[in-house]
This record gives structure tokens, sequence and C-alpha cells, in this order.
């Protein structure tokens, strides 16, 4: 029972709301003492406040901090209702500090009624000269109860009485305790979600959970579970349970696990890699069931999972603004501290928009490595770093360029730890998905295909050993000019974010998603793996709606740096080095830019053996020819 418990509950809004009338009648149904913050004020903010001066936060510390002492008091003792007003954040958290975790109940009400109420009352030193400063002063937190004080005074006691009661219970659940899991976790406790963890407990696995809570045992908003159905009752409802797990038919494995615990309206969120025509499945199987899927994409790492990623959720527009207050209080903040985080889109928008991200990804990497491979035989890796680090400071600055420079100096001892690392690159599976879908939707994203091909021919590392020919009295021909080098890598990463972005808005329209893709980037200025300087340039052309390579501006650009990106990819092929993603970004501008191709002779050959039929120059572009050639 609520009585027993040791919990000290703030009933908290503006002067005039019924905070001590509210206050009053709960602590009587909870058989707890009522306090009234107000009788704790020194004379001299009282002698303010009445005089309608409003009180600074100089005024207001040492009545805070009296509170603070007397809530320790009240804990100890069974608990307490107060009622306070704890307009700031900053009041909140001096209220919070060394205490044990504090319920708050906020009562909302429009200016007009609480100004009516103000004028009633005859025996208060405040009047309503300072309503306007308190409604102006008040924070709303994203965390508590919030209670609308329209209806009577009985109804809303009960409506908090009732919330109270769901108090006990979690307001996020999370599956999966692995990196990624523990540190979005651990994310969402910081940013004040009671939050309710779950991990099969077999095999290797089988402390994961109980090592966690004593790990963090400092989080009293945090609960473990390792059976599924006690988890699930534990979380209160709608239910909104975040899976962190392996994707594929680990996923399918615990939902079907789930669905018997679950009940209608329940969300399950999947922010795992997962393909977005599985989201696209599952989604379906939960509405059935008259349960939400959301398929949500998060970028950043482990780090960024801890201290903020770039979040891309996508499904019902209903059941994502029931997460949207979680996943906006744990997303990075871009520079006008808006959230990384915002609904992409219906279906498997989500998980579409972060696989395509991961295929940019895959090809910012295969231009750094080439880069490197091509300035490793002319420079010693510190100059190499050190060329980076002055593009980092300018317009091509990344996270991916700044990770690199110092991967480029990382040293075991007096050696270079980059050449003890086999040059065997590993994947897993969303490049290639991302190059699938170009396929599938007629997308020429042909540098992120290049880059998942580079990946799948560096794992033929032994025969490509058998194969080696020595050439390296070649490498002395060429020799590179940075300047030539920097605007060949800007080139080539300005296609790879006009591919990336063209397969989304090409997928979105195929599927009636309604992608915003300017909206896309904004989420991507921060948190995300590809997080640069050129998202922010890339927004800017985006601003007018239409797509990158319909402006002018842009398409002069590119044209002044083709000549760069040319003579990198030749000085690539002179010194016997590959350069698939370079390559593919020039053959890729120069058919985009070519008025004719050779396409006619293809046609013709097709017609030819299979009498697929042709355009003719000389006719209208609906009328079909066939030739018996």
């Amino acid at each position: 029972m609520l009585s027993s418990r040791r919990d000290v509950i703030i009933v908290f809004g503006v002067s005039g709301v019924g905070k001590s009338t509210i206050g009053k009648q709960l602590a009587e149904q909870l058989n707890l003492l009522f306090f009234d913050a107000d009788d704790f004020h020194p004379q001299a903010n009282i002698d303010k406040m009445a005089g309608g001066v409003s009180l600074n936060d100089e005024d207001r510390l040492p009545w805070l901090q009296n509170l603070n002492n007397q809530i320790r008091h009240w804990q100890d003792k069974g608990g307490a209702v107060l009622a306070c007003s704890a307009l700031k954040e900053s009041y909140r958290q001096i209220l919070q500090t060394d205490n044990a975790p504090l319920q708050w109940v906020l009562l909302n009400g429009d200016q007009t009624l609480i100004r009516e109420r103000i004028n009633k009352r005859s025996d208060h030193f405040m009047d309503d000269r300072l309503l306007n400063s308190q409604f102006n002063t008040l924070e709303v937190p994203h965390y508590g109860i919030k209670i609308n004080v329209y209806n009577d005074v009985a109804s809303i006691v009960q409506t908090i009485l009732q919330k109270l009661n769901n108090m006990d219970k979690s307001e996020i659940g999370l599956i999966g305790l692995g990196v990624m899991g523990k540190s979005l976790a651990l994310n969402i406790l910081d940013n004040g979600f009671k939050t309710a963890v779950y991990n099969r407990s077999e095999g290797e696995e089988v402390d994961v959970v109980s090592d966690f809570i004593n790990e963090n045992a400092s989080y009293a908003a945090l609960n473990g579970y390792t059976d599924l159905k006690e988890f699930v009752e534990g979380l209160e409802s709608p239910r909104r349970i975040v899976l962190m797990i392996k994707a594929g038919k680990a996923i399918d494995s615990v939902i079907d696990a789930l669905l018997p615990y679950l009940k209608k309206d329940d969300i399950i969120l999947d922010g795992g890699n997962s393909h977005y025509k599985d989201s696209l499945r599952r989604q379906e199987l939960l509405s059935q069931n008259n349960l939400h899927f959301i398929g949500c994409g998060i970028s950043g790492g482990e780090e960024g999972a801890r201290k903020g990623p770039a979040i891309m959720p996508g499904g019902k527009l209903d059941a994502y603004k029931q997460m949207e207050p979680v996943l906006n209080a744990i997303a990075a903040k871009d520079k006008n501290n808006n959230p990384c985080s915002g609904y992409i889109g219906a279906g498997g928008a989500g998980h579409f928009v972060k696989m395509i991200h991961n295929g940019i990804e895959y090809a910012e990497m295969q231009l750094l490595a080439e880069m490197y491979h091509l300035l490793k035989h002319h420079n010693e890796y510190e100059e190499i770093a050190s060329l980076f680090e002055e593009w980092n400071s300018g317009d091509q600055g990344s996270y991916l360029l700044e990770i690199t420079i110092d991967i480029l100096r990382k040293k075991e001892g007096d050696q270079y730890l980059l050449d003890f690392i086999l040059d065997k690159a590993g994947n897993k599976g969303t490049g290639s998905w991302s190059s699938k879908a170009a396929y599938d939707y007629g997308s020429a994203a042909t540098m992120m295909a290049g880059a998942v091909f580079a990946r799948y021919v560096s794992s033929f590392k032994d025969q490509r050993v058998r194969f080696g020919i020595d050439r390296h009295e070649k490498h002395d021909k060429v020799k590179i000019d940075p300047g030539i080098l920097r605007n060949a890598y800007s080139f080539a990463r300005w296609i790879n974010h006009i591919q990336g972005l063209e397969l989304i808005r090409t997928a979105s329209d195929h599927y009636n998603w309604g992608v915003d893709i300017l909206e896309v980037c904004r989420i991507w200025t921060n948190g995300c793996i590809i997080r640069s300087n050129m998202i922010e340039s890339i927004m800017h052309y985006l601003k007018d709606g239409t797509a990158l390579l319909n402006h002018a501006s842009l398409l002069q650009n590119l044209h002044q740096q083709e000549d760069a990106c040319a003579d990198i990819v030749s000085a690539f092929i002179q010194n016997r080095i590959p350069s698939p993603v370079f390559s593919n970004a020039l053959n890729y501008w120069l058919a985009m830019t070519s008025e004719k191709l050779p396409a006619n002779l293809i046609q013709a050959q097709r017609d030819f053996f299979g009498a697929h039929t042709y355009n003719r120059t000389d006719a209208p572009v609906d009328q079909f020819f066939h030739t018996q050639w």
C-alpha cells in the first residue's frame, strides 16, 4: 500500500492552482502528514511577496535548503505530502539532492482560472500580481504526474491516487543488456525515467541482470528481471518496451514470448539494426493483436547510446507519440538544442533510413581508407594525421575523420597499432541491404555498393597473398597534391550523400512513407556516426524541398571539383592502388552529367536477342519499335 511507503509526494504548480487543498485531501487518503512549503519561508520572503515583489533565486535558496532537510526527515518518519511551488527544474533538483526519489505531481490550469481562484481567497499573503511571473518561471518536467485542475477536487485526488498506484511500475522496459542495451538503459535512467531491464539468464548470461543492477546500485529507479512475465507486469500501461537485441530471428522469438503478456495498445520498439521489411512484417503482426510496433534506427555506437544518439523511429504516428518524450530526452541535441530524434514516417521508414545511414557510412569509411592507402606510401602516419586534422577543422570536419586521426596516431610502444591490424574488414549486413535496396528501387547508389564489395574483396586475404604482385617501385612515380586530394574527397563525399538521400526519397515515394529528407539530415547533425559539417551544408540546399542535384550552385561546385577527383583516380591507378569508391563517385558524376550514354547500343542488343523493343530519337517516348535484325 502507498501508505506504508517512505515516499514524499510533492504537489506543485503556480500559486492558486489548488496545491494545498488537493494536497491535504491526498494526504488524508494516504494517511500521511501534510505540509505547505509556504510555511517554511523566512519572514523576509513573506514580506517581499506580500508587497507584490517576486522572489529571486538567492531569496529562495535558504528556503529550498530548509525544505530539503525537512524532506529527509519526513522520509525517515514514513512519508508526507508537501504542497510547493517548485517552479524551476533547478529548485526541484535542490529538493531531490541526497534524498530518496520524490514523487512529483504537477497541477496544471490556465491563467484565467487561476486568477479567479487567487482573487477569491482572503487569507494568503500572495495576490495575483505575481501570477504572470510564476507562469513564466514554471519549467514543466518530463517526469512525474501531470493533472488538469478543471475537475472537482475529489475527482482530481482520485486521479492522482490511481496514477500514484501506477508509480510502483516502471515507465520503460528494456530487453537486452548487451553493450548498446546497457548504455541506453543508463541514458534513460539519467533522464528521469523509471526503468525495468530484462535479459535471459542462461549459460554465460546467467548473471547479466544481477551484475548490471549491482554495478548501478545508485539508480533507485532501476529494476531488473530474469522472468519475462514479471518484467511485463512491472511496467505501467500502456507498456513501452525497447528491444536492444540482435536483429533477425531473435527479435521474432522475443516478440512471440512477449505476446501472451501484452495488452491492447502496448508498444514494442525495436532499436536494433533490423531490416525494414522485417519491421513492416512485425508491425502487421502486432497490429493484428491490437499492439503497436516501432522500427527505430539508433546510431552513435556505445558512446552515443550512453550520452545521446541520433534516433530514427518509424511506424504509426500515435504509437510514436507515446514514445516521443523518452526518445527526445535521450537523444543527442542539434545546434539549436533540439533532439536529434523525430518521426521518420510510417511502416518501415525508421529502419530504412538507418539502413541508408549505414550505407553512407560504409562509403565514408572506404573513402578514408582509400586515401590512407594512397598517402601512406609517401607520408608517415603522423603526416597523414596532421593533414586530416587540418581538414577536420574546416568544412570537411566529421566524426569519422576525427576518429581516423586518432587511429593513425595510436601506438603500441614505438610502433603504430594500424600496422598490427589484419586488412580484412568485417560487416554486419546493413551495407549490403542498402545496396540491394538500390537495386530494388532502381536508384544508383554506386558508392555504398562499391564500399560493400571492397570489404568482401578484403576478406579474401589468402587469395590476395597468393596473387600478390610486387610493384612497389611504381609508388614513387606519382606524388599527391594535398589540395587536389582534399577537393577530390569533398567531391566524392557530396556524391555519396546525394546517392544515399536520393535512395531514401525513392523508397519513401514507393511506400508513401512521407519521409522529410531535411528532417532526416537534421537528425544526422549530431549523435550519429556520419555526423559532419557537410550535413549542415546539405540542409541549406534542402530547405526548398528539391533534390540536391537540382541546385545550380551545387552542380557548379561539383563541376569545379571534377578534375581533382579525376586526377586522384589517375594517381590511384598509376600507383596500382584500388579505389572502388573514389572511382564510383567519378563515374556516377560523369554519367549523370553526360547528355548521351551508350545505352542505345545496349537497347539494340536487347532487341536483337530478345525482341525487347526500343525507343527512337525521332519518335514520341511512349512509342516502341522492334527490328528484324
